[in-house]
């Protein structure tokens, strides 16, 4: 059986994208929401991405805020 974590590549996703696959039961607007909720609630991460040049209305997460992402809330 192959590695879970190999399967979710780093890469650019839309908001969307990212929080669904956390959320995968969820409707994206529910699962984006609760993905922010996450985001908003976690200091260090709220930091690292704004160091990486993330702004809330973007549409999307470059692989560098992807990772940051991955890395603070573990992988979906």
């Amino acid at each position: 059986m192959e590695n879970i974590e190999e399967e979710i590549k780093i890469k650019s996703y839309s908001k969307a994208d990212i929080a669904h696959l956390y959320n995968p039961t969820m409707c994206y607007v529910s699962a984006m929401r609760t993905l922010r909720r996450w985001i908003n609630r976690n200091e260090k991460l709220v930091k690292a991405l704004s160091d990486s040049g993330y702004i809330p209305s973007q549409h999307s997460f470059t692989p560098k805020q992807v990772e940051l992402i991955f890395t603070y809330l573990g992988r979906p």
